[in-house]
């Protein structure tokens, strides 16, 4: 019986879906007309940051195009849920600002096509791979109210290896971080930390760390060092063999970031440190840095940096031998102070009472072992008739020739000391209304601890003006080797800038 009722109860099912089928082909059958988006070659976009993401995709659609509209949309990190609107045209041709992405995480590009006749959608969606295309060149730090920081960038055939034309990205931090960085840098310097590329800055009360390969913040102040400072006042950053300086407070820091990704403790000592010292950077030098101490009215000199040998600081002893006595240089302001490739120290000093300006050079030191001869006076110019020299602040020395350079807010003058009296000579003057608001040598980042540098590596002038509208960069060859003259007919010059406060160069 249960068997007769099963076979019952199914053929009634039967029944029912027959008579649903017949029914529903009694209702007419209006096909609609669908967009078809043909992604052919396009599975997968990459482009490179701060360039335009161009897509120009083959919609079918066998109505009129008038009735699609169209929206392109981007997430605003790989695998985030918040979109930003691109455009609203067929075709994409938009600025991608995002940070590079890595080979995992891409961000999704969507783009909907809605037919306004039936409201009906048609998506498709890309993902999407941002490229680095910040590279080789220079970093520019500039601040457009007096107390905050932005970084642009530049890269040139002079400034970057393998490179044609020119691509400067002008804001790259603030576009990338949403933001400014707090304080107007004094200072930028490239290192490798750790293996990886980075670029530091110091304001008059933090230090920063910027990851150059999408110029985000990678940390300030107390999260760049194993041990917290109770004061950040920044005076200088620097560089010496397998040692990178950190001038805080008076204090000096030494740290190899070969092997560490922070900076360690302060050496202890009696001595101020100024923000102006001459490091060395050869190989086991018998002295590594000097320096002198405005405090105490004495140049110090330190023989290592590293615990197996002597980090301590010492005063230069009294000596009549030489061309002037160290321990009677008394009541001195830093103005520059250098090590050449030949090995000495110079010193650029101005007298705090009269503002007479003196350059003093000592001979490298020796070593004979377990002592440390500290170095000698070798050398003085009296550079107080110097023309304006009282008036500049802006001094750099030239580390493979004896030539000083120094500039107004508008004249560059150049001083030759390869002889027994110096020379001092007018190298270039500016347009009206311009003044110079930095002055260094251009040197490539990893100079001098690599070995294919660029053509123009200590062979010119980078600086920087400012004429209250609009801030300048210029690259400043310089020719006739021991002479210092500059090649005004190859100056490049980059324009576009806020007010210059700071220059590096960075790989």
């Amino acid at each position: 019986m249960r068997i007769i009722l099963r076979i019952t109860y199914a053929l009634l099912l039967m029944i029912v879906a027959q008579s649903c089928f017949e029914d529903n082909s009694g209702f007419d059958i209006n096909t609609i007309d669908g967009v078809v988006i043909d992604t052919t070659g396009n599975s997968e976009l990459t482009v490179f940051q701060f360039d335009n993401l161009v897509v120009e995709p083959n919609v079918v659609y066998a109505g009129n195009e008038e009735n699609l509209a169209f929206e392109w949309k981007i997430n605003i990190a790989p695998t985030d849920t918040i979109f930003d609107i691109l455009s609203n045209d067929k075709n994409l041709d938009a600025p991608i600002a995002y940070r590079p992405t890595d080979a995992i995480r891409n961000h999704e590009l969507i783009l909907t096509v809605t037919d306004t006749q039936t409201d009906i959608d048609y998506i498709m969606a890309w993902p999407l791979r941002v490229l680095n295309n910040i590279g080789q060149g220079i970093v520019v730090a500039t601040t457009s109210d007096g107390m905050s920081t932005d970084l642009s960038h530049i890269m040139s055939e002079q400034v970057t290896s393998d490179f044609d034309g020119l691509d400067v990205k002008y804001n790259v931090y603030s576009s990338l971080n949403d933001g400014t960085i707090n304080g107007v840098t004094k200072q930028l310097k490239y290192y490798s930390i750790y293996g990886q590329d980075a670029v530091l800055g110091i304001t008059d009360n933090s230090i920063y760390k910027i990851n150059t390969v999408d110029f985000t913040l990678g940390g300030t102040n107390g999260e760049l060092f194993y041990v917290d400072r109770p004061v950040y006042s920044p005076q200088a950053l620097g560089q010496v063999n397998q040692g990178s300086l950190f001038i805080n407070n008076g204090n000096l820091t030494a740290t190899y970031f070969g092997a560490s990704q922070k900076f360690g403790v302060a050496f202890d000592s009696e001595y101020t440190v100024p923000g102006i010292i001459a490091g060395k950077t050869v190989q086991s030098p018998p002295v590594t840095i000097m320096f002198y101490d405005e405090e105490v009215d004495e140049f110090v000199y330190q023989p290592s940096i590293t615990q197996f040998g002597d980090s301590n600081m010492y005063a230069m002893p009294n000596s009549n031998d030489g061309a002037f006595n160290p321990s009677t240089v008394d009541d001195k302001i830093n103005l520059a102070a250098s090590v050449g490739t030949d090995g000495n120290f110079r010193h650029l000093l101005k007298d705090e009472n009269n503002g007479d300006v003196g350059l003093y050079i000592f001979d490298s030191g020796e070593s004979v072992y377990p002592d440390v001869i500290p170095p000698s006076a070798i050398g003085y110019y009296d550079l107080s008739e110097a023309p304006e020299i009282q008036n500049a602040e802006l001094f750099v020395f030239v580390d493979n020739q004896r030539i000083l350079y120094y500039a107004t807010d508008t004249k560059l003058y150049a001083v030759l000391y390869s002889t027994a009296t110096a020379t001092i000579q007018e190298r270039y003057t500016l347009g009206e209304g311009e003044r110079f608001t930095t002055l260094q040598i251009y040197q490539d980042a990893d100079y001098p601890f690599g070995s294919d540098y660029l053509p123009l590596n200590n062979r010119a002038l980078l600086a920087s003006t400012y004429d209250e509208n609009e801030g300048r960069v210029y690259l400043m060859p310089l020719i006739n080797t021991g002479v210092g003259n500059v090649d005004v007919d190859n100056i490049q010059i980059w324009e576009g800038f806020d007010e210059v406060t700071a220059l590096t160069s960075q790989f």
